[in-house]
C-alpha cells in the first residue's frame, strides 16, 4: 500500500491541441517519492481520471518484476 506522503502530485496542462478544454489543467504527474518514479496521464478530461491512471501506472512500477 502506497502512503499519501509517499507521493507527490502536481497538476499539469494537456499537450497539444485540444479545443475548448486546452486551458484547463485535468493532466497530474504523480511521483513516489522515495523511488524516485514518475507517471503522468493527460488523456483524459477528468482529472480525477486521469489520477487514477497514473497511480496505477506507478503501482505497476513499483510491483514490475524488473524495478525490484
Amino acid at each position: 500500500m502506497i502512503k499519501d506522503e509517499d507521493l507527490k502530485v502536481e497538476l499539469i496542462r494537456p499537450h497539444g491541441r485540444g479545443g475548448q478544454h486546452v486551458g484547463s489543467d485535468t493532466g497530474v504527474r504523480v511521483t513516489h517519492l522515495p523511488s524516485g518514479l514518475a507517471a503522468e496521464c493527460d488523456t483524459e478530461r477528468s482529472q480525477h481520471r486521469n489520477r487514477s491512471i497514473a497511480m496505477d501506472m506507478i503501482l505497476g512500477g513499483l510491483t514490475s518484476v524488473h524495478y525490484r
